[in-house]
């Protein structure tokens, strides 16, 4: 049997080696319950061409999950992002989205040029190391990731800490 949740398809192709193609996405957006897709790829083109081949459906909405593209994609049609580096700079990343529909189209471009730096130095590692030593930086303690996750060293950290200090947020 289906459920009547909301359902979100998640196309992270970088990790997963699947990609769900815009053709497909738009197939699925027109299931009542499927209410969009959140697209990690980093590839702007299949961003856009799954707005594209959904602009019609206003049940179903396409957002970002490549935070450096959030404000690139609501200038595209996206209705917004789940950005991992929200975890870390939650204020940031919210002015993206509140300045932009507000109309502060350059302050939410100056939002997203701030909040990028952080998304690149996920580079360093994995997400969760990233994101956890990120929180801890700032005095919040989520411990330390699970194996076989190494902890981040210390050149990375002082890295880490220069990123979040340029972001005003030490």
């Amino acid at each position: 049997s289906s459920t009547d949740l909301p359902v979100i398809i998640y196309n992270n192709m970088p990790k997963t080696n699947v990609h769900v193609e815009p053709k497909t996405v738009a197939k699925l957006s027109e299931i009542a319950n499927i209410v969009g897709v959140k697209d990690s790829t980093g590839d702007f083109s299949n961003t856009a061409e799954y707005i594209r081949l959904t602009r019609g459906n206003e049940s179903f909405g396409v957002l970002l999950g490549r935070d450096t593209l959030i404000h690139a994609g609501l200038c595209h049609g996206a209705v917004g992002a789940i950005a991992s580096c929200a975890n870390v700079a939650p204020r940031i990343a919210a002015d993206i989205y509140d300045k932009y529909v507000s109309g502060d189209i350059a302050g939410s471009l100056e939002a997203q040029f701030l909040f990028a730096p952080l998304r690149i130095a996920t580079n360093m590692g994995s997400f969760p190391q990233v994101i956890k030593e990120g929180l801890e930086l700032q005095g919040v303690p989520v411990g330390k990731c699970l194996d076989p996750i190494r902890a981040l060293s210390t050149q990375e950290r002082e890295t880490l800490r220069s990123v979040l200090a340029e972001m005003h947020l030490l």
